[in-house]
């Protein structure tokens, strides 16, 4: 069989469930427990011209994943056919593609987990109630015991990782962007050592962006397009088990991207449709959407969402449609009232899902909105700012930060479009909170006549 065929088997192999045709003996070693089988001829012989019998006869343990010799005889494989030094390096890469170093019986295996090969490569396992996979085969039998390890029979023979441009090009679904790494001059990048995650856009999704390769084939349009391209990778391991919510990480271009997890994966606004890609530099998780790096993946209400005491406000924002708003570039600040300063205030979103509710809520979220940048270090006595609804609000630092009658209990929460204090109170647009007592107190010459209404309990009046 010549080398380029080997590295162009087809990926889709039909399964078998040939039962093994003589019992396992745990006192002998791998290769002979495989050759009693009846279903590992093709394996034994290609161990054999490959000049790997003495070194799985050896003390080990290994784990063998055993391909039957139907799914040789499927992945096209006729070991008689390897007779250059070339041809049988190939055949022994794809052997050890098949061994473990260490006996991993099928019981410590879970779902999505990762081992190592003794070339280097990972496969990942799957078990569900149907039974284990690892990588694209099928384990029918586990567990076949042997002195030196244990044999796992699969159905089909699984072929070393290739490089992420590589393995993203053999999708099918990746055309768009392995033309597009070529083009922004990532190619050599992406083959280097990693590891590497991309997140990779399939074809639909550089169709969905608009994205024309053509009017970018110039040094400005490659040089957005390397940064577009970039936004997709972090120069380290991210497999989908190890995401969790609200979790953020840098990309190659120094942007960060933003994970949920809570209804299936996210980063940014797309949705991982396939995780855990494996090449041989790194993973590829496909996504249904472009990133672009504008994109304000930390911005005010992500990260008020995942501070996990503002769900009330997150959802008061989503319902008055005001979400998008609140992404956009700003700066802003928001006073964000806690999920138990909602309940405090009795407001029921459930009840304002109308026309007119969405209007009252729009206006009451908005009284807790600045267009600009207000750190708490920049608040000082009686100053006032006006809020992105029209109205004034009032503060004061005596004794805390306070705005309005509201207490800022956590400051200076910060966002890619501006900062969150956190307060423990909803304000209302009807609080006149620079009125006659606020005022006079605020000139600083008439504390004696502020202390003389108080006294005259005459500070409700005013």
């Amino acid at each position: 069989m010549k080398k380029s065929v080997v590295y162009m088997l087809i990926a889709v192999l039909m399964a078998s469930t040939l039962p093994l045709q003589a019992s396992a003996d745990a006192t002998q070693d791998i290769p002979t427990n495989a050759a009693a089988t009846g279903v590992h001829n093709t394996l034994v012989d290609a161990l054999t011209t490959a000049d790997l019998v003495t070194t799985l006869q050896g003390a080990g343990p290994f784990t063998v994943l055993a391909p039957t010799d139907t799914a040789f005889a499927e992945a096209g494989i006729d070991v008689s056919t390897f007779d250059t030094q070339e041809e049988i390096d190939t055949l022994t890469a794809i052997l050890l593609h098949h061994v473990v170093a260490g006996s991993v019986a099928s019981s410590a295996l879970t779902d999505g987990m990762f081992a190592t090969t003794v070339n280097g490569d990972r496969v990942q396992f799957g078990v569900d109630a149907n039974g284990v996979t690892v990588s694209n085969a099928n384990v029918t039998t586990p567990d076949v015991q042997a002195s030196n390890g244990i044999i796992h029979v699969i159905d089909r023979v699984m072929l070393p990782a290739v490089d992420i441009p590589s393995t993203a090009q053999a999708t099918g679904i990746h055309g768009s962007l392995v033309s597009a790494v070529v083009q922004a001059e990532l190619l050599a990048t992406l083959q280097g050592p990693g590891p590497f995650t991309v997140f990779a856009p399939t074809d639909q999704a550089f169709t969905d962006a608009g994205i024309d390769l053509g009017a970018l084939d110039n040094e400005a349009g490659k040089a957005a397009l390397a940064d577009i391209l970039l936004y997709h990778v972090v120069g380290a391991d991210v497999p989908a088990a190890n995401v969790t919510e609200c979790m953020t990480a840098d990309a190659a271009n120094g942007q960060p991207l933003a994970f949920t997890v809570d209804g299936g994966v996210m980063v940014n606004d797309a949705n991982v449709v396939m995780t855990d890609v494996i090449s041989s530099n790194g993973l590829i998780h496909v996504i249904d959407k472009v990133l672009t790096p504008t994109d304000t993946p930390n911005d005010i209400p992500r990260t008020a969402q995942c501070t996990g005491l503002h769900n009330s406000l997150v959802a008061g924002v989503i319902q008055a449609e005001l979400l998008e708003t609140l992404q956009g570039p700003g700066p802003f600040t928001v006073f964000a009232p806690t999920d138990q300063a909602f309940i405090d205030a009795g407001i029921d979103l459930g009840a304002l899902d109308t026309p007119e509710g969405k209007a009252a809520l729009s206006d009451i979220l908005l009284y807790h909105v600045v267009g600009a940048d207000v750190p708490s270090a920049n608040v000082n006595e009686c100053m006032t700012a006006d809020a992105a609804n029209g109205q004034p609000l009032a503060f004061t630092v005596n004794g805390g930060v306070l705005v309005n009658d509201a207490t800022v209990t956590m400051p200076d929460v910060p966002t890619s479009n501006g900062v969150i204090h956190v307060i423990d109170k909803v304000l209302t647009p009807t609080n006149a909170f620079n009125d006659i007592p606020r005022t006079a107190q605020c000139t600083g010459i008439h504390d004696s006549l502020v202390s003389a209404v108080i006294q005259a309990e005459l500070l409700e009046t005013l």
